[in-house]
């Protein structure tokens, strides 16, 4: 849980990134029209974040009109979107990148026609030129760091050794999966750990396996795989089973596994002892947050810095505590 006072952004259940707001606080008057521009409908965090953000502006105390168009992973037809979304005039922009730098473009033209922008989910990439006025999304660094670091920690423990770590990253346009790579590099470099290799899955666990199988023969030494996400699990499961090496923890052909979203793929490999770790993506928290900002953006209120989420990390030791399933959605 969490709320917005006149200070900024407070942390009641999740950590969170700090949010700086302008002293005074402006609430926009009458009807705000927020225009979505979502990549599709394909994935569970998607279709479960567009369910929430509509339950929490229909509970608003300012009255909140969200206005959807889904490009179904088309970059293009995102950008088209987008534009047909300044053009109505909307009072803010909400993307939802399916191109961390495409969309900056999107984020330009709004600014051009005096529509406040906020990226959802995804941040614009760091190096394009405009950014969107506030982010609010998960801290995907923190995810891919804090459930490394529980492994390297587990590790440590049973005396394994730390060496090198095969990586299934996400989508290269996709901010988060870099901002993941970035959190598993960090600890890494704590634990003095090095990433072998960088195989890219693109959210997807076929495209996932086809990367890991060739990588695992090529490495036959490593001990630790690092996962984007549960989505690619599936994947990582069949190629470690056809290797032989598909077993929990405390089996001397146990691969240790990190992950980060607590899907419940992932729930059923904590449990099983397979997976040894996995940080929540706080759906929940996010869009709640998101539809707290969104009159606040209307009013021409600016943000200092963004609003990153972050969960605690799921491990076979804590899976079916009480407090952690609370945070459970997506099951």
């Amino acid at each position: 849980m969490s709320r917005l006072t006149r200070r900024g952004f407070i942390a009641t259940g999740s950590a969170v990134g700090a949010v700086l707001a302008s002293p005074t606080i402006v609430r926009a008057q009458g009807k705000v029209t927020v225009g979505m521009a979502w990549p599709g409908m394909q994935d569970a965090v998607w279709s479960t974040s567009h369910k929430l953000l509509n339950e929490f502006a229909a509970a608003s105390d300012t009255e909140i009109e969200l206005v959807f168009t889904a490009a179904d992973m088309d970059v293009a037809k995102q950008a088209s979107d987008a534009n047909d979304l300044i053009s109505r005039g909307v009072d803010v922009l909400l993307v939802f990148p399916i191109d961390s730098k495409a969309i900056s473009s999107s984020v330009k033209r709004a600014r051009d026609a005096g529509i406040p922008s906020m990226a959802f989910l995804r941040q614009v990439h760091a190096d394009a030129r405009d950014q969107a006025d506030v982010f609010v999304g998960i801290d995907a660094k923190y995810q891919q760091l804090s459930s490394a670091r529980t492994v390297f920690e587990k590790m440590n423990a049973d005396g394994a050794e730390i060496s090198e770590v095969l990586w299934v990253s996400g989508d290269i346009r996709d901010e988060n999966s870099r901002l993941r790579g970035v959190g598993l590099q960090e600890a890494c470099d704590e634990y003095g750990a090095t990433i072998a290799q960088d195989l890219v899955g693109n959210w997807d666990p076929q495209q996932a396996a086809a990367a890991l199988a060739p990588a695992l023969k090529a490495y036959p030494n490593i001990n630790h795989i690092s996962v984007a996400s549960d989505v690619m699990m599936s994947g990582v499961r069949q190629v470690l089973q056809d290797a032989g090496k598909w077993a929990p923890h405390g089996d001397e052909n146990h691969m240790y596994l990190s992950s980060v979203d607590v899907f419940p793929i992932g729930l059923e490999l904590l449990r099983s002892g397979h997976l040894d770790a996995d940080t929540i993506f706080d759906v929940t928290g996010m869009c709640r947050t998101a539809v707290e900002l969104m009159p606040r953006l209307a009013a021409g209120e600016t943000f200092d810095s963004d609003v990153l989420i972050q969960g605690p990390v799921f491990t076979p030791a804590n899976v079916d505590d009480p407090e952690m399933q609370a945070q459970l959605w997506a099951t």
